[in-house]
This record gives structure tokens, sequence and C-alpha cells, in this order.
């Protein structure tokens, strides 16, 4: 599957076709709750571990976009 952005699902946010899963829930586990990709693809068992890496790349590839639409830390 591949990462898209569809206005109509998850308000335009980048999801992995086909599930609804945003990528930034899935980097948010990765990098902040510190599940490895195995256990992302338990916590969401619509996605294989290729759709994980796929999505995190995706993350990664546009990290400062997604950082920029994070709401501040208090």
């Amino acid at each position: 599957m591949t990462i898209v952005e569809d206005p109509d699902h998850s308000n335009g946010a980048p999801t992995v076709e086909g599930t609804g899963i945003r990528v930034k829930d899935i980097a948010v586990a990765y990098e902040y709750s510190g599940y490895d990709p195995d256990e992302i693809t338990q916590l969401y068992p619509d996605l294989s571990l290729g759709d994980v890496h796929r999505a995190l790349a995706y993350y990664y590839d546009h990290v400062d976009e997604f950082r920029s639409t994070e709401p501040a830390q208090a």
C-alpha cells in the first residue's frame, strides 16, 4: 500500500492507503511511545511491516511539515 492524502478521510492527513491509519499516529507510536515497527503491526493489525516502514519513511521525509503542525507542548 502507499501513503495517500484524501480530503474525505482524516481531514486530508497522510494515511496508509485503504486503512485510514494516519502516518502521524504511526510516527507517534514509534518516536514518542517507543514501539518498534513489529509492535506497531500488533497495535494496528491492518498494517504490514512494510506499511509501517513506508509510513515512517514518509514521516521522516516530511518531518518538518509534521512537526510544524503539532500543537505546542506545555
